[in-house]
């Protein structure tokens, strides 16, 4: 049976959502810590701001969204992928430059219309850029790991890389905001709520984004 981490890594693709695992302590105030990168409570919270702020002002209802996790949980998944994979990437000497992440959203109609692609998917508008350049990096990675065209080949290739980066960029979440078990993912919690739709929903809101960011890998 396929851990919890690929196969939501697997149904998330398109997204560029890739689960990671976590253990250990925390310090105090931190919501996560991404290698030696402190995200604080308070950088969370912000962000949860930021993103239900984004959502007042493109009309998009909070309780619309399916999602498989809490609000709070997505954005700090969101925050924690963005900064293991562009930490990977930099360790790796793998770039991304601003017209590459300027090519995703311009192939899906602009940045008006992939900013709804984010905000659908949980990611805060100003944190955009930086989880578009996580994922061109995740599929450059890829890439070089043997990803083909068929489909065994791409979740081999992307399981490879996801225990790289939790090797080499390890995520601990704090338990404060709820436990992650790698078989289940963030676990129900009384402070959180239960998790949303299917994971895979919320992929083929993003299929499409998807696409354009493995166009950006080769």
């Amino acid at each position: 049976m396929k851990s919890y981490r690929v196969r939501v890594a697997v149904a998330l693709a398109a997204t560029g959502i890739a689960v990671t695992a976590c253990g250990g302590p925390v310090q105090a105030g931190s919501a996560a810590i991404v290698g030696s990168e402190r995200i604080t409570s308070s950088d969370l919270n912000d962000e949860v701001r930021e993103l239900r702020a984004d959502l007042a002002a493109n009309k998009i209802a909070e309780d619309q969204l399916q999602l498989a996790f809490s609000l709070p949980q997505t954005v700090l998944l969101n925050m924690t992928t963005s900064r293991q994979f562009q930490e990977l990437g930099r360790r790796k000497g793998v770039t991304v430059t601003d017209r590459e992440v300027d090519d995703v959203a311009i192939a899906q109609g602009g940045w008006d219309q992939f900013n709804k692609v984010l905000l659908a998917n949980g990611i805060p508008l100003d944190e955009g850029r930086d989880f578009i350049r996580a994922v061109i990096v995740r599929n450059k990675l890829a890439q070089q790991s043997g990803a083909g065209q068929d489909q065994a080949a791409q979740q081999a290739a992307l399981q490879k890389i996801i225990q790289e980066a939790d090797s080499t960029v390890p995520v601990k979440y704090s338990p404060r905001y709820g436990k992650f078990d790698p078989q289940q993912g963030f676990l129900a919690d009384d402070r959180f709520g239960s998790p949303g739709a299917a994971a895979a929903d919320s992929a083929a809101a993003g299929a499409a984004a998807g696409d354009a960011d493995a166009g950006q890998a080769g």
